[in-house]
């Protein structure tokens, strides 16, 4: 029986989950001259299932849906009907999940689309990325007081972002996503080539979405987990450190001065290393006035930590350190996320760590972090 989400003491949303696109949604959606490069499911006799694309490397089929498996039962190989449960792709099937995790909305990333911005050639690039779009906001359309998308568009040229931005605001997504690392031979996020496209945002009100695990240049090796060679475990409590360098950038650089109204989303990067990197900043930015700045046009009038909060916020999991530093962050700026469903979301204990991690901490401040603020920012 679902439970009554309305009873339950207090609401959640995700600000990052996940659905895991079927393999035949680009072969069935893409242009007849793009099928035979596109994502295909490839079977191997040794039992274990692959999704096929280009010469980009997916995620390996038995750590997408990795929620399922115990500590014990991780593996990487894996049968796309045993290992993708109909949750991550089916809304009714999600549905039951979530209310069984009792989080009421959820805000969708995909998977597998998260590797699509390595891919050189652009007009294959978009056609995969419209594509998902088309599918994701069908997918939302079944709930849509529960489920909002975030649609996928590139970066390497923002006239085209900007398009596919109006067109995926028709669609009734909610924002965008770009990759975290923008790559080499076009516009930086804080150069004033990306300005048409923060000005399209908050002209169509749509955020700005990065996750971790995405850049434009293939040699950018920012997921976790390869289909081959196993996991990093070095990147983990880390992976936060190529936003770091974005953020501080387009902050020194502007770009919320030109925008003040821009709103620009960090997912998945954690969020208790931020209070030491802003007092560092702050530092920076106040005893070296009167030092030429590298790199950077002029100097911003306001303290970094004051861009942050009004137009930086950040999603997190298990980072306790956030929590009990949130006056110092801002408590606008935090997002709770349960990354359903990979191998390392919070479900089906997400309402239970959320009272552990949020013991003692005023009823209002949790409210904001683990509902409000998202609700606010993506119309739920």
């Amino acid at each position: 029986m679902v439970r009554d989400l309305m009873g339950t003491d207090y609401k959640i949303i995700s600000s990052d989950s996940h659905v895991i696109e079927p393999w035949f949604l680009w072969q069935e959606r893409v242009p007849a001259k793009f099928r035979d490069r596109a994502p295909r499911l490839v079977r191997s006799e040794d039992g274990s299932d692959r999704l096929v694309c280009e010469d980009i490397e997916l995620p390996p089929i038995g750590t997408a849906a990795g929620v399922f498996r115990g500590n014990s039962e991780v593996r990487q190989t894996g049968r796309w009907e045993e290992d993708i449960p109909p949750s991550a792709y089916d809304p009714t099937a999600r549905i039951a999940e979530i209310d069984r995790d009792s989080i009421w909305g959820e805000v969708m990333y995909p998977t597998f689309g998260l590797g699509f911005y390595g891919i050189d050639d652009a007009e294959f690039k978009w056609a995969l990325l419209r594509a998902y779009n088309d599918w994701l906001a069908e997918f939302c359309s079944a709930y849509p007081n529960r489920f909002k998308g975030v649609a996928m568009v590139a970066n390497d040229d923002p006239a085209l972002a900007i398009e596919e931005m109006q067109r995926a605001k028709k669609l009734g997504l909610v924002g965008v996503m770009i990759p975290t690392v923008a790559g080499e031979g076009v516009p930086q996020y804080h150069e004033k080539g990306m300005d048409a496209l923060w000005a399209a945002s908050v002209d169509h009100d749509m955020s700005i979405n990065i996750h971790a695990g995405t850049a434009r240049d293939r040699n950018k090796k920012t997921s976790l987990i390869q289909s081959s060679g196993g996991r990093d475990p070095t990147k983990s409590p880390m992976k936060y450190d190529l936003f770091v360098r974005v953020m501080l950038n387009m902050i020194f650089g502007g770009v919320f001065v030109r925008h003040p109204k821009l709103k620009f989303i960090s997912a998945e990067n954690e969020a208790g290393w931020v209070t030491h990197i802003l007092e560092r900043a702050d530092y920076e930015w106040e005893r070296y006035q009167n030092v030429e700045l590298k790199g950077f046009e002029s100097r911003i009038p306001e303290k970094p930590s004051a861009y942050f909060r009004r137009n930086i916020k950040l999603t997190f999991l298990r980072d306790t350190v956030a929590i009990r530093t949130y006056d110092l962050l801002g408590e606008d700026t935090l997002m709770f996320q349960t990354d359903f469903p990979h191998g390392i979301s919070t479900y089906p204990n997400s309402r239970r760590m959320s009272d552990e991690m949020f013991a003692g901490v005023d009823e209002k401040v949790r409210h904001k972090i683990v509902y409000q603020t998202a609700a606010d920012l993506y119309g739920f």
